[in-house]
């Protein structure tokens, strides 16, 4: 069984229109480490089983990542701008 990865990591929304959505969630080396896809349909699985209340809800996607051992318990979960900015200030702290 592999450990949990520590974070932060991001979640990005790729695309949200005409009810066709697509996000991921991406650690600091920019790898994809998870997908939400919205149905042919419009739907949303992880919101229709109950696991998000919505395309936004990253606590609780956080959570359902957490159950799946994906992430670490002491992981933050960023929208895309926050962890961008996050992944700038660390870089800033490592220049002399």
């Amino acid at each position: 069984m592999s450990t949990p990865a520590p974070g932060p990591f991001g979640y990005y929304v790729n695309l949200d229109e005409r009810g066709d959505f697509y996000a991921d969630v991406r650690d600091t080396a920019g790898a994809t480490l998870f997908e939400v896809r919205s149905e042919e349909d419009g739907s949303i699985s992880l919101i229709e089983d109950g696991f998000m209340r919505h395309k936004s809800d990253l606590d609780r996607l956080r959570a359902y990542l957490v159950d799946l051992r994906l992430i670490d318990p002491a992981a933050d979960l960023l929208p895309s701008d926050r962890f961008e900015a996050s992944l700038d200030a660390d870089k800033d702290d490592l220049e002399p």
